[in-house]
């Protein structure tokens, strides 16, 4: 078990998509790449992000495996995104947690998605594991307490 938001738990998350991605048929991994950042922005509620901080985590897609998962401190120019997904620290620990679902968590507006989302529903089965991966799959250690949290309005 690695502890959440560590290098060990990104390596993990990475792993176990690649080790997912490798069961599907080839007609539900899409060739070519994309990116995503995912900004997990401190509440008040989670230990894991300050309340006025930020944790951005960039991810590379390349023909459906993880080429890289990784936290990044400011947003890289230099990578054209083609979705961001931007949320409340607690929502994201909910998540990582399996206590909550990602895709009601984006379809109430908790978390909010930009990018193509017809690209997203056309690759349902690839982004079911990718989203497993990060909520279900990887065992998670939580040194500073695990969600959810008292006094928390994310959920």
């Amino acid at each position: 078990m690695s502890d959440i938001y560590t290098d060990d738990w990104y390596k993990s998350v990475r792993e176990t998509i690649n080790e997912h991605v490798a069961g599907l048929p080839a007609k539900a991994v899409p060739q070519g790449e994309w990116h995503a950042v995912v900004e997990i922005v401190g509440d008040g509620a989670s230990p894991y992000v300050g309340a006025d901080d930020v944790r951005r985590f960039l991810i590379k897609i390349e023909n459906g495996s993880c080429a890289w998962y990784r936290e990044i401190d400011t947003p890289n120019p230099e990578v054209t995104l083609d979705y961001r997904f931007v949320g409340p620290a607690t929502t994201f620990d909910e998540i990582a947690a399996g206590m909550r679902d990602p895709v009601d968590a984006a379809l109430d507006g908790t978390v909010k998605v930009r990018g193509d989302m017809r690209f997203l529903m056309r690759q349902a089965e690839l982004v079911k594991v990718l989203l497993e991966a990060y909520t279900t799959n990887v065992e998670t250690d939580w040194p500073m307490g695990k969600p959810p949290y008292s006094g928390a309005g994310a959920g």
